[in-house]
């Protein structure tokens, strides 16, 4: 007994220190998965003919899960009612509720939507392809879609194309009538790829689809085209297809447009499976007004879809001399501002004529809108509306060859500059008297007749109550210094161009963002200058003006127009200050963007 009770105490003992000594540790776990699925098998096999069941099931090699199929699944054709997507353990059966058609090729494009279970990570590029048919159609046509406008690729947008079978819908109206035959999905890139397709001439088509549906039915829906019918080319057939390849559908090359704009017959074919489309939004053509407001007292704004310089908005009711109505569009046309004296009427009612088919009437509260009632705000506010606002060209630094101009926020009606004036130049030379001279037709700009100096430094000083505003505002005091840079502090970039004779071109110069800050027209071969430029990156812009009117222009899709033609200098230029730069650019070769 003793001895028993011995061997217990020494095996508690024993336990107690082993629980001591040990010290729970996390595993480890190993490296992260990184590997996507595998297809181990799938029935019927990838690239099978003579399908005719409804029910298809792909095997993996580890637990998958489907993310956004939604947006990553595409079919092709298209089928009219999406077909039923189930995993069943390590499988995905995929379920058609409709007939197939007969004779035909699908292709199933999953993207990156079968992910593995644990780590999402993706089978890229994956499709699946049976025909209920004999035949597996083999032929492709690949391309690029890009912006018109900027030429960036347009992501996300369908290339779709349409069989010429149709006795009953006019052959310009498929795309707004009939689903597409074939459809693929751009990339990142723009690139997209049409495989398995018939040997047989096509009508292609893209469209940015904004309500899924494959219908060209939507306004602000992106469309491009080509004129011609095209014809797709071979391509070799896929090795192997027990093991179910994986097809990158979207690394082609991108390459120049095929499609010549006289080739607007349907009759028309181009031989060729490569193609550069153009996307652009149409305008709609009716006229519209999109909203009218009140800015603040005094000061309404009517914007309309297009240029509003033929629309005529009338009052129903004669108005008061004391109402001072002074009208101003704004550069492009498609607003209009109306300036008068506020609290003259609490409303107005106009008649809108667009033409001899369309008006409407329009009626408008003139009531200022709701003033804050926090008193440091209602003070600030009334503080601002005694005197009139305006920007100027001039701040701390003036632009070599620009003019000092006032822009204000109401029409002047009258300025008169005193002799408090002081003009300084160069801090040696003072000016008592200053000539300003109205630079529009309305009165909201003033333009300073002096000429500044490279290099020079100049203060401006314009006591309160020189100018005017059609509502009883007067400017407070004006105090403007500011230098002009010297020669040396700029850059000048010269051009040899090469264009068509007989045709206009705008170049643009681009700064950040791509806003435009100068622009030329160039119409003939030879050295064009943009000089005076502040030190920074560059980009050149060529626009192929074909109708003379000075701006870019969109296309349209029944009329057969391609929107004009957008080209890009090959390179950024880096403008640095005292530096002249050179540069050669035949045009019409110019890499597009």
């Amino acid at each position: 007994m003793i001895k028993r009770g011995i061997s217990l105490l020494l095996m508690l003992l024993a336990a107690i220190v082993a629980t001591r000594c040990a010290h729970p540790v996390m595993p480890t776990g190993g490296d992260k998965d990184e590997t996507p699925p595998k297809v181990l098998s799938s029935v019927p096999q990838n690239y099978t003919t003579n399908f005719k069941g409804k029910t298809i099931v792909i095997s993996f090699d580890e637990f998958v899960k489907l993310d956004k199929l939604q947006q990553q699944l595409l079919i092709s054709p298209p089928t009219e009612t999406t077909p039923d997507f189930k995993l069943r353990g390590k499988s995905l059966v995929i379920k058609f509720e409709e007939e197939l058609k007969p004779e035909t090729t699908y292709a199933i494009y999953f993207g990156e939507a079968i992910v593995d279970l644990t780590e999402s990570n993706p089978l890229t590029g994956f499709s699946f392809v049976f025909s209920t048919g004999a035949v597996l159609d083999s032929m492709s046509i690949n391309g690029s879609i890009y912006n018109a406008f900027d030429r960036k690729p347009a992501e996300n947008t369908f290339a779709m194309l349409y069989l010429l079978i149709n006795d009953t819908i006019p052959f310009d109206s498929l795309p707004y009538r009939v689903k597409p035959y074939y459809v693929a999905r751009t990339d990142k890139f723009g690139k997209f790829r049409l495989t398995n397709l018939k040997q047989q001439p096509f009508k292609l088509f893209a469209l940015t689809d904004m309500n899924s549906n494959f219908i060209y039915d939507m306004a602000g829906e992106s469309i491009a085209f080509i004129d011609s019918l095209i014809s797709p080319v071979y391509i070799a057939p896929p090795v192997a297809p027990d093991t179910l390849i994986q097809h990158d559908s979207l690394q082609v090359e991108a390459t120049a447009a095929v499609a010549d704009s006289s080739l607007n017959k349907p009759d028309s074919v181009v031989f060729n499976s490569i193609v550069d489309l153009d996307l652009f939004e149409e305008l709609d053509p009716i006229q519209k007004l999109l909203k009218s407001e009140i800015v603040k007292p005094g000061m309404l704004r009517f914007i309309f879809r297009h240029n509003a310089r033929e629309v005529r908005l009338t009052p129903m009711a004669a108005l008061p001399d004391s109402f001072n109505l002074i009208s101003k569009y704004n550069a492009l046309g498609d607003t209009l501002y109306w300036f008068f004296r506020p609290m003259v009427l609490d409303s107005l009612k106009l008649t809108m004529v667009y033409d001899t088919l369309i008006n409407d009437t329009l009626a408008l509260s003139l009531n200022p809108r709701q003033l804050p009632t926090n008193k440091r705000l209602v003070k600030k506010n009334a503080d601002k509306d005694k005197y009139l606002q305006f920007t100027s060209t001039a701040s701390r630094r003036l632009e070599y060859g620009s003019p000092l101009e006032f822009v204000f926020d109401y029409p002047i009606v009258s300025y008169q500059l005193r002799d408090t004036v002081r003009f300084i130049a160069n801090e040696d030379t003072t000016y008592n008297s200053v000539s300003f001279v109205q630079s529009d037709s309305i009165g909201l700009r003033y333009r300073m007749e002096t000429t500044f100096e490279a290099g020079g430094s100049y203060n401006l000083l314009i006591p309160d109550s020189c100018f005017l505003g059609l509502n009883g505002q007067w400017n407070d005091t004006i105090r403007q210094a500011f230098k002009v840079p010297a020669l040396e502090d700029y850059g000048n970039l010269y051009i040899d161009m090469v264009v068509p004779p007989g045709e206009l071109f705008i170049i643009q110069l681009l700064g950040a963002k791509e806003v435009v800050l100068r622009e030329i027209e160039v119409s003939s071969s030879k050295r064009y200058g943009f000089e005076h430029i502040n030190p920074g990156k560059y980009k050149l812009k060529a626009i192929r003006d074909s109708n003379r009117n000075k701006r870019w222009d969109t296309g349209n899709y029944l009329l057969k127009m391609q929107p004009e033609s957008v080209y890009y200098f090959t390179k950024e230029l880096e403008i640095r200050a005292n530096w002249d730069f050179e540069e050669n650019w035949n045009v019409v070769n110019a890499l597009r963007k």
